[in-house]
């Protein structure tokens, strides 16, 4: 539907990779901690919008209008 993003189940499935990472290799809070720091996304180079609002979507919902002539 949109053009970027994640869907939940693949974030989901993305915290459940992270933690059988941690579990399998961390020993210390500190090396948990940097796994995760590590697992990170650098997002510096994407193109940010300001706009509050964005089209993006395929499949807009658009109210329907009606003009009924008055009795005038």
């Amino acid at each position: 539907m949109f053009d970027k993003g994640m869907s939940n189940e693949q974030f989901n499935s993305h915290l459940e990779t992270l933690a059988k990472l941690i579990e399998a290799s961390a020993k210390t809070v500190a090396e948990a901690a940097q796994i995760v720091r590590d697992a990170k996304i650098d997002t510096t180079a994407e193109k940010h919008v300001d706009a509050a609002l964005t089209f993006a979507a395929e499949n807009l919902a658009l109210p329907e209008v009606r003009v009924e002539k008055g009795n005038s």
